[in-house]
């Protein structure tokens, strides 16, 4: 058995139970999978996703990204994403951690210091994998070392997240996120627009809508909205639609074909048929997976 990082003997102690949790910590998450075939997990909001031991790939629709103790994911606004557990055993089993980023205090970050905005944001997509530096991993370390002193928390959580934040800003890809915190930036509009297609995931897209929502002609929101989530409105207001079935499926008690109708599909067989190609398995397979590794991660 290799012998474990740091971080990953911090989590391995700290996280004993199989799955996803959240922690005393507001926006850590803490990841253990001791094997590979565990359901598709979603994401779709500003994140920093991090390996300490295993491996892990993400899509973006058919980019897939991957990351492991030596890098890290960066994403910087709400992408639908599905994330695929690649390296894990039960003698060294897949843990990670998750941080929310806090894009207020990112804001605040930047009118502190003397970091260059981004005048000319480039054309590339919201999230990258980056390579970890000791710098940034010390952070982590430290902040995750915190769970074993719930009463320090209060005091040291946010310096240590502060922290973690300008290392980010001040990493090779920094520009991610001073382009999302920028006022009035090109990224901002596109969130803009993500945010309104998530608020109206059933309905049909009309294109000078979101034009007006994103505050772009016409011509410049296709170009910027497929550049920031490598995808058109229409593939993005599907990933949303399938992932909202999910979610319903899971919280409520609809069959397939009703959700489907919920979040716009017209017809069950599409649904399904795309449903499983995005999730790795038919709506209802997936579910009773979602299901059942729950009540494993509990028990």
């Amino acid at each position: 058995m290799r012998t474990m990082t740091p971080l990953a003997s911090l989590i391995d102690e700290v996280c004993p139970r199989e799955g996803s949790h959240a922690t005393g910590i507001a926006g850590l998450f803490l990841t253990r999978y001791s094997t590979t075939e565990v359901p598709r997990t979603s994401l779709h909001q500003a994140v920093l996703c991090v390996v300490a031991q295993g491996a892990k790939s993400t899509l973006l629709k058919e980019q897939r990204f991957r990351y492991d103790p030596n890098t890290y994911l960066l994403v910087s606004l709400d992408l639908p994403l599905v994330g695929q557990i690649e390296d894990a055993s039960r003698s060294e089993p897949f843990l990670g951690l998750s941080l929310v980023l806090d894009l207020e205090e990112i804001a605040s970050l930047m009118r502190e210091s003397d970091l260059p905005h981004e005048t000319a944001p480039p054309l590339r997509p919201g999230l990258v994998v980056g390579s970890m530096d000791d710098d940034l991993l010390g952070a982590l370390v430290r902040l995750t070392c915190l769970l074993k002193k719930p009463d320090q928390i209060a005091v040291l959580a946010p310096l240590i997240k502060r922290e973690i934040f300008y290392r980010l800003l001040l990493s090779e890809h920094g520009c991610l996120l001073r382009c999302m915190v920028a006022d009035n930036g090109k990224v901002q509009r596109v969130a803009a627009g993500l945010a309104w297609l998530r608020r109206n995931v059933a309905r049909p897209i009309r294109m000078k809508e979101l034009a007006r929502e994103m505050r772009m002609s016409s011509s410049a929101m296709h170009i910027w909205f497929r550049a920031v989530t490598s995808m058109s409105p229409l593939q993005y207001q599907k990933q949303l639609r399938l992932q909202e079935a999910r979610r319903l499926l899971l919280s409520e008690t609809f069959n397939a074909a009703t959700v489907s109708r919920r979040v716009g599909y017209e017809s069950p067989s599409q649904f399904s048929r795309e449903y499983r190609r995005l999730f790795g398995a038919p709506p209802m397979q997936d579910i009773e997976r979602l299901r059942t590794a729950a009540w494993k991660s509990s028990s």
